[in-house]
């Protein structure tokens, strides 16, 4: 896959995630990404693994999911509005027929409710309910060995940092995440830029218990000074936007990072944020990579979550 043809699909996503509460048309995503829409339906689904009316619907029915969970409770009218459906009639049909329960199942985490009667189990498997958000929690033990390996925890402000980016056309498979790493060092080796300690980092897109793994969108990310230079040569380039983060600090086994990475995230979601005032933006998830010690076994990595 062409790095330009990456570039047009990352600028078509952002275009996408900027504009969700909006109406949005494929000729209208083409357009702005300079392709005809037959190109643009061909590359977009080569790349993210769907369809882009799919992308577009799956991505509003999931920011809903997450802001129906929100502290400070918006109302169901609200919540169909910010994530771009025409009514509140439509937004819980649609919740409902992908789900596999109402808007208001979900908020109140009634009992005896599970996904199977909707598009989400059916079509990819993934059974969830209200009352186990994501599948289930972690056990005392497993949640008490999670904050173990935590470093620290605290909310920071952070400025604007500037990445060059290559997706994964596997989504949050290995072999796609280390296909997404094996290009970008081959892209920084030719533009003789060396890779840095600190400066490796990962954007991730997708809540692995409700969207399928080969659709979520993970991005391999490198610091890079000059953006102007970045935007003009053959690859994407993302912006760390400044504001306010929840940064985690958190050290554990190489051989085992992507189950504890699992289980990390699993106790922000189900423990953490459930017993905190915070309020998520679900735009990403970075993963800062501090280091990588294949030799010793360990790996250390900050994640930061974009707060209000």
């Amino acid at each position: 896959m062409l790095l330009k043809d990456q570039q047009r699909v990352h600028n078509a996503i952002n275009y996408v995630l900027e504009n969700i509460t909006a109406p949005l048309s494929i000729a209208e995503v083409a357009k702005q990404v300079y392709l005809s829409e037959f190109h643009f339906h061909r590359i977009f689904k080569s790349i993210t693994n769907e369809p882009f009316n799919q992308f577009v619907r799956r991505k509003r029915l999931e920011r809903a999911f997450h802001c129906l969970l929100r502290y400070n409770q918006p109302t169901i009218t609200e919540v169909s509005e910010n994530c771009g459906f025409s009514s509140s009639a439509n937004f819980s049909k649609a919740f409902q027929a992908y789900f596999g329960f109402t808007p208001s199942q979900h908020r109140k985490a009634t009992p005896g409710i599970n996904s199977k009667n909707g598009k989400l189990f059916s079509k990819y498997g993934k059974e969830i309910s209200p009352a186990t958000t994501y599948n289930g929690s972690l056990s005392e033990q497993q949640s008490d060995v999670v904050k173990s390996k935590i470093i620290r925890i605290e909310v920071v402000k952070l400025a604007d940092t500037h990445y060059c980016t290559i997706a994964s056309t596997q989504g949050y498979a290995i072999e796609g995440i280390n296909g997404a790493w094996e290009n970008m060092r081959e892209w920084l080796a030719r533009h003789n830029i060396p890779m840095e300690a600190g400066k490796s980092a990962a954007f991730c897109f997708d809540n692995m218990w409700l969207t399928p793994e080969q659709m979520c969108r993970y991005e391999s990310a490198y610091v890079i000074d000059d953006i102007e230079w970045a935007k003009q040569s053959d690859v994407c380039v993302r912006t760390q936007k400044a504001g306010r983060y929840l940064a985690i600090e958190y050290s554990g086994k190489k051989s085992e990072m992507q189950q504890q990475m699992q289980q990390l995230y699993l106790w922000i979601l189900s423990d953490y944020f459930a017993n905190t005032h915070l309020n998520i933006t679900y735009e990403y998830v970075i993963e800062r990579y501090i280091n990588i010690d294949c030799n010793n076994d360990i790996f250390h990595v900050e994640v930061l979550i974009k707060v209000n």
